[in-house]
């Protein structure tokens, strides 16, 4: 004899994994161009995630939170309880000098940085 419950129960949680599955991957609520890169992003869990808005120079945001270049240590040394971890995204447009200033500013707060990029397919 089939026993269905268990059966109903492995169902039930695959179909919960599958339709909250999407909400597990790296997504910021901005839209950004990723530049192309070989390489790929390592696995971080519970890492910030900085965000630079394409187009306007000076705000960017650190998690769901916007900031400015001014607000940012204050975010940073709160933000290092958390994780030590930081991911930055950050649109093609942006002018290299703004990307570098801010990765020089959490590196200095003693995070450790990756950049997030498109895999590049030749």
């Amino acid at each position: 004899m089939l026993y269905t419950a268990p059966l109903m129960d492995v169902i039930m949680l695959l179909i919960i994994f599958f339709l909250f599955g999407s909400s597990f991957v790296l997504k910021s609520g901005i839209g950004v161009t990723l530049p192309k890169s070989g390489s790929v992003l390592p696995p971080a869990e519970d890492a910030h995630i900085v965000t630079l808005i394409p187009g306007r120079s000076g705000d960017f945001y650190f998690n769901d939170q916007r900031t400015t270049l001014e607000k940012l240590p204050g975010v940073l040394e709160e933000a290092i309880k958390r994780s030590d971890d930081v991911i930055l995204l950050s649109d093609e447009t942006i002018d290299y000098g703004v990307v570098m200033e801010i990765s020089s500013i959490i590196l200095g707060y003693g995070f450790n940085l990756s950049q997030a990029t498109q895999q590049y397919t030749p």
